[in-house]
């Protein structure tokens, strides 16, 4: 690719980045139960969930401790919890409990809680009413669990807060576990009574040690921490260290009790969990459980003022909106890292930062959704050094974490922002935790070529962008990208397949070069490889597994240009990649391993040319961009599309190209797109090739087909085409196949 390509990138990179857009999250699928104030949100969730109850549970709006341990109970009686003042009805509850039918209501809490006058009121709307009370709120939940059978189990919470207690809720309610409450370092003698009563054998202690302490917690029978730094990481720890299903999950303010409270039955009623928020912006712990479970369906209990709608832009926050510049970089220890895995961000910052990382892909048209969240990072200055044979930035690790294992594989990008909102990113691949999967297919991000293309420092494998016009002969990956704000070439050619690609719902599993030169194809069990972008740079290892597992095993779906067209060699753990080129001659491997010479792999000594593996080959920048030219109409990827020979589809054809002249048998060609190639004609080709061992290539020969899939960033040179589209269909139906 030489500099009026380069030329082309900067500018798209300048159009993408200017536009910031704050649309809701489409993806998310949120059902909001809200009312004008709680004893409406109450009754909407009463509405929700029966429509018709014998009985009804009914507690003060304001005072919350008595109804705290309340949701096993009322969900055993399969009965709402609905909300009253403390000496009258309010209409919207009196016209529920119309509605319901209700025959009997259980008052939670004392006379000072709700006064008599609200047992009189029901009375003469001739419904019974009874009161489960007591002298505080520790034996208001030992009188509650009397009530319940014996399960042996118990939830034992901190009596002076609500969060945790509602947060555990709906669990203790589907499970018909009381809920007991107690002091941080001394145990409530109600709370003693009904764990002896109960006869129970094992607790759930819910909430850190700063809520129940170690000298309680010792006191209970065989009990099992739930903690957290805060309400919301309890929530969230809920979720994981049970188990629970996240198909569907409720969530409400973390500020106040009431929709937490009344929601937590009707949560149990569909076995559904219980998360909490800020009202204005959703804590990191939540977004981190959000992502780690893949959570998309929502239930918002509360109004707008509760839970605001805005806080949910950050779910498609991922474009930058100001660029940090060499201010702010980082780049990741690992290209690709397995769910379980360990990886290490290493970032630049003279500020405050925080981290998101989402994952991209689709996702109705938001393009990228966000799994993780972190927050409050100081300033964090690296040496201005580096070592100058390899560009190895030497910087130290800033932050690590594991790769949840219910992470999805996938193309993630770290997004660093600062404290003034500048943005950069650090690109990675989340690859198949099992090395023996079946997938439809596994798509191959071109991670050599983001940094062959790379000069950070001052260095690439190109003199064009080179200090002093000297390209490197070895790179590290122990750096950032210059390029797409630190995401590479990621954004140049391969985000508009992969966004296409996972909107039809194909089963995929991401790979970067590195994991193929590891090995990765030749276990995996995919049916055919997807090249989505310019994969330029390989190493031996790479193309001998592509060649061997694609000429049977596995088709190829190659969806761009010049690719597998340098050999290079990895080294220092397969972060250091080496390419003499132009300077093979001096290559030491011409004397140790001629197969390894970092040359073409056309060139001698290697002599391995692309189109024994693709069918056809790289030949050239076209000098301008060019329409596909269809040829071969009646072939069977033209199938639903209409097109006739000679008809054109203005702009695909541009970039690189690749070409066929007939050196390999079995290679059909359904486009010939006239093209200039250096001042002498030439032709970019589409192909078909049935390998003779079986495997099938479908190959695109222009780096701009995917363009016309899903043109994000690209609207000022391609636009959507339903033609292009059908013909990738009908490939891709065969290749799947």
């Amino acid at each position: 690719m030489k500099k009026h390509i380069l030329l082309f990138l900067v500018l798209f990179c300048i159009l993408l980045w200017g536009d910031n857009r704050k649309v809701d999250a489409a993806y998310l699928k949120k059902e909001r139960l809200s009312g004008k104030d709680r004893f409406e949100v109450a009754v909407n969730v009463s509405k929700k969930g029966w429509s018709s109850s014998d009985t009804v549970f009914l507690t003060n709006y304001m005072a919350f401790a008595d109804a705290l341990a309340a949701s096993p109970l009322a969900f055993k009686n399969n009965a709402p919890i609905l909300l009253s003042r403390s000496e009258r009805l309010t209409d919207t509850t009196r016209n529920e409990i119309v509605r319901l039918g209700v025959k009997h209501v259980v008052i939670i809490g004392g006379t000072g809680s709700i006064y008599p006058a609200v047992a009189s009121e029901l009375k003469a709307m001739n419904i019974s009413t009874r009161r489960i009370e007591g002298q505080d709120r520790f034996e208001v939940a030992y009188n509650i669990s009397k009530e319940l059978d014996q399960k042996g189990k118990a939830i034992v919470t901190y009596g002076l807060n609500f969060s945790d207690a509602l947060a555990i809720a709906p669990y203790a309610a589907k499970n018909g576990y009381p809920i007991l409450l107690t002091h941080k370092d001394q145990l409530n003698e109600s709370t003693k009574k009904a764990l002896a009563e109960k006869n129970i054998k094992q607790t759930y202690v819910i909430g850190g040690e700063g809520s129940v302490s170690k000298a309680v917690y010792n006191q209970l029978p065989q009990p099992s921490r739930i903690g957290g730094k805060n309400r919301y990481e309890v929530a969230a720890n809920i979720i994981r260290q049970l188990e629970l299903s996240t198909e569907k999950v409720y969530m409400a303010t973390g500020q106040s009790f009431a929709d937490a409270l009344t929601g937590s039955v009707l949560a149990a009623k569909e076995s559904s969990p219980l998360l909490l928020t800020y009202p204005k912006s959703i804590p990191s712990e939540t977004i981190n459980i959000m992502g780690d479970k893949n959570i998309t369906n929502l239930t918002i209990l509360g109004g707008h003022a509760s839970v605001y709608d805005q806080s949910f832009t950050v779910f498609h926050n991922w474009e930058i909106t100001k660029s940090g510049g060499n201010r702010l970089q980082g780049y990741t220890s690992k290209t690709s890292v397995k769910p379980g895995e360990l990886q290490t961000f290493y970032l630049k910052s003279n500020k405050p930062f925080e981290l998101q990382i989402f994952r991209m892909g689709h996702y109705d048209g938001e393009g990228g959704t966000l799994v993780r969240s972190m927050k409050g990072f100081n300033a964090h200055i690296q040496p201005r050094s580096f070592n100058t044979e390899n560009m190895d930035a030497g910087w130290r690790p800033t932050t690590s974490f594991t790769i949840p294992k219910e992470w999805k594989s996938g193309f993630y990008l770290a997004k660093i922002t600062n404290l003034d909102n500048e943005q950069s990113y650090m690109p990675f691949v989340v690859s198949n935790p099992n090395p023996f999967a079946n997938v439809d297919a596994a798509v191959l991000i071109s991670t050599n070529t983001y940094q062959a293309y790379n000069n950070w420092g001052g260095k690439s494998m190109y003199g064009y962008n080179s200090a002093n016009k000297v390209p490197a002969i070895k790179l590290s990956f122990n750096r950032p990208y210059t390029a797409g704000n630190g995401a590479g070439e990621f954004f140049a050619f391969e985000y508009n397949l992969v966004r296409w690609l996972e909107k039809q719902n194909y089963n995929l599993t991401y790979l970067t070069d590195d994991d193929v030169h590891k090995g990765a194809l030749n276990t995996l069990n995919a049916k055919s490889l997807i090249i989505a972008g310019h994969d330029e740079y390989w190493s031996k290892e790479m193309r001998d597994s592509i060649e061997e597992q694609t000429n049977s095993k596995m088709n190829i779906g190659l969806f761009s240009a010049n690719v597998g067209y340098w050999q290079i060699r990895m080294e220092k753990n397969n972060r250091v990649m080496v390419g003499y080129k132009a300077r093979a001659f001096e290559d030491p491997y011409q004397k140790i391993d001629p197969s390894k010479v970092t040359t073409t792999f056309r060139s001698s000594p290697v002599n391995r040319p692309e189109n024994q593996v693709f069918g056809m080959m790289y030949h050239g920048i076209p000098e301008k961009t060019m329409p596909l030219v269809i040829t071969n109409a009646t072939h069977w990827l033209y199938k639903d599309t209409g097109l006739k020979n000679g008809e054109k589809i203005s702009g695909v054809v541009g970039g690189e190209i690749d070409r066929y002249d007939k050196e390999i048998p079995n290679v059909e060609v359904i486009a010939a797109s006239p093209v200039k190639l250096y001042g002498k004609e030439s032709v970019s080709h589409v192909i078909w090739y049935q390998k003779p061992q079986g495997g099938k290539v479908f190959a695109t020969g222009t780096f701009y087909w995917n363009w016309f899939l899903d043109p994000y960033g690209k609207k000022d040179y391609a636009n959507f085409n339903q033609k292009i589209e059908q013909i990738t269909i009908n490939a891709m139906n065969e290749l799947l196949k």
